[in-house]
């Protein structure tokens, strides 16, 4: 099978001023930095398995692939842009410039890859919405070529993570849960790739899962409760290895625990009730807002745990999680 170039899919819609997203909303943030689809093409060299000096799956072939699934999955004549973030810039020269200092290096004498790389691409069209907020189904993946082992050659199976998932427009917080997640793809080929995508959204029941986010907002904590959870959470960071073995696993990070507690009385629009109460609508967006800190690799892994983490909150409120460790 021959994959498609994504410069040769059909041109995108023009987007209207209704269509609009505020261009500061970003998905991820951390460390990163955004990048064009055309530079990564044409100025960004593909790391190679140094054995046999053959090529990896580039970070546009990634894009390419899953940009096609996705297209051949939802019967688009057309596809949008895909949102594309960069981290940990390897840098490098040519071969002519290697005796030159740094300052005086021309353009065209450097080179550069970054060694992680997340995008999301947003179906037209596909569109849902919770407690006010429009949800819009997107697809998108991580890649990190640390990794891989770039020591062997080129057989060796490729490590990539795809997804399936909702965008809440009003802040690109990524809602995922592992239905929709596929953290450890091996493929050896492009062509391998774009089936594994295939088989990811096909199995994804966007309306399921749309009715399980919905479902959270007939949940509520109290300030009190708010305040045990977010305590437990600091102290999971210290338990024994013993103890931490027997609770929920809990990905976020000290900060970002931080970030919530100051969004539960700031963000513009999951903040607490005048009451000081919280559904578990804006408490589960608490925690996808946090987790654009994280580190690209880091990111999905922590966006499900976040899913997975709020329905077990829920499920302790419905007392069929009585013995839940963090509002036990």
């Amino acid at each position: 099978m021959e994959l498609l170039r994504i410069d040769q899919l059909p041109a995108i819609r023009t987007t209207t001023e209704k269509d609009e997203v505020q261009l500061d909303s970003r998905f991820i943030e951390a460390n990163t930095e955004i990048v064009e689809f055309s530079e990564m093409r044409d100025q960004h060299v593909i790391p190679v398995f140094l054995k046999d000096n053959e090529p990896t799956i580039s970070h546009c072939e990634f894009v390419e692939a899953v940009s096609q699934a996705a297209q051949e999955s939802f019967g688009l004549h057309a596809f949008p842009e895909a949102s594309i973030r960069v981290s940990h810039p390897v840098k490098g020269r040519v071969y002519e410039a290697r005796h030159k200092k740094a300052q005086e290096l021309l353009p065209h004498e450097k080179t550069i890859y970054y060694e992680r790389m997340a995008f999301m691409i947003t179906i037209p069209g596909v569109r849902d919405e919770v407690s006010g907020n429009l949800l819009e189904l997107t697809v998108g993946g991580v890649k990190a070529f640390h990794l891989d082992n770039l020591n062997s050659c080129k057989g060796s199976p490729e490590h990539f993570k795809v997804f399936i998932g909702f965008k809440n427009r009003v802040c690109t917080n990524l809602c995922v849960s592992t239905d929709g997640v596929k953290l450890d793809l091996k493929a050896r080929t492009v062509e391998e790739l774009f089936h594994q995508v295939m088989e990811l959204i096909a199995s994804f029941d966007p309306v399921s899962y749309v009715r399980n986010l919905a479902m959270l907002t007939a949940y509520e904590l109290e300030e009190s409760q708010f305040a045990q959870i977010i305590g437990r959470c600091r102290m999971y960071q210290f338990l024994p290895r013993v103890l931490r073995n027997e609770i929920p696993e809990l990905l976020i990070n000290d900060t970002q625990v931080s970030r919530i507690v100051e969004a539960f009385y700031d963000d513009a629009d999951f903040s607490r009730s005048e009451n000081g109460s919280i559904d578990l609508w804006r408490f589960f967006n608490l925690f996808t807002g946090a987790n654009k800190q994280s580190y690209i690799d880091k990111f999905l892994e922590r966006g499900v745990n976040g899913h997975e983490f709020t329905h077990q909150v829920r499920r302790a409120l419905d007392s069929s999680h009585p013995d839940f460790w963090y509002l036990s």
